[in-house]
């Protein structure tokens, strides 16, 4: 259950931190896959530079990505925010960010990932698994409140400078970092990024969002993926370095959450109540 006053943290800031969400053995073993793709060790610095663009890495369909999609605490908050348990996983990455040193490192530009002139209502949400404990400057998730407070205000009085308005708020936007195991949530409606990593650590993060789920067409396609192993058109369109498709190695085994929220099984009517 999310507390109120993360509730409130997350209506009136735009973001929230839920600590204690995702197990330590199954942030693990999204850091052993993501190890294993790069070819790093996560106790060897020498190893750590092979990063891909902004810390980006183009696994989707890997078992220990789908192992904490399908952790019930995940879906719960999803489902509590959502006032319904009907609920469908993305299929997004993991993130690898080592710390920057003196090394000039171009860092992404707040951006949203959805349409901001959308109502808040029906904006949804997203969110991100630490794996590990990060802290603010450690290549944090970082946002502009500020902005997000007065959007509306906002979109209207920069309508022809919004590219050069987020550009010149992203050296000073707000990091938030968090424990090992927290799921950071925030609108689709806030301006995001993530800061570069001035620890001496890397930043390890899984991505995780949950939306209602829609038509039956919709889930037989999302379905197909899963079992195909197909990332998704947004991911490819991005061309990240290592990217394949359909992804190679075993197909997930799913608990029946799990096969509802990767649209194999359909939900039930009686889902839309939001009690897990």
């Amino acid at each position: 259950m999310l507390t109120k006053a993360t509730k409130d943290a997350l209506a009136e800031r735009g973001y929230a931190v839920v600590n204690g969400v995702v197990p330590k053995p199954l942030c693990e073993a999204v850091i052993e896959a993501v190890a294993s793709f790069l070819h790093v060790d996560p106790g060897d610095a020498s190893t750590w530079g092979v990063a891909h663009g902004h810390g980006i890495v183009p696994l989707h369909h890997h078992p220990a990505l789908w192992e904490v999609r399908q952790h019930p605490a995940v879906h719960a908050i999803f489902a509590e925010l959502y006032g319904s348990r009907a609920l469908w996983s993305s299929v997004d990455r993991a993130s690898f960010k080592p710390p920057a040193g003196d090394e000039t490192v171009r860092i992404s530009k707040l951006h949203w990932d959805a349409d901001p002139r959308q109502p808040k209502d029906v904006a949804g949400y997203q969110g991100l698994v630490y794996l590990t404990d990060t802290d603010d400057h450690q290549g944090a998730f970082c946002c502009a409140p500020e902005i997000y407070r007065d959007l509306p205000d906002w979109l209207e009085t920069h309508r022809d400078s919004i590219t050069e308005e987020l550009a010149e708020a992203t050296p000073h936007a707000k990091r938030v970092g968090g424990k090992a195991g927290s799921l950071l949530i925030w609108s689709r409606l806030m301006p995001h990024s993530s800061a570069r990593n001035d620890g001496a650590r890397p930043r390890w993060v899984q991505y995780v969002t949950m939306s209602p789920a829609a038509d039956e067409a919709a889930r037989l396609k999302l379905a197909a993926a899963f079992r195909e192993k197909r990332a998704p058109g947004w991911a490819l369109r991005q061309k990240v370095r290592g990217q394949r498709d359909p992804e190679p190695g075993p197909v997930a085994e799913l608990t029946s959450l799990g096969r509802r929220i990767a649209g194999l099984e359909a939900w039930p009517k009686t889902a839309q109540a939001a009690s897990v």
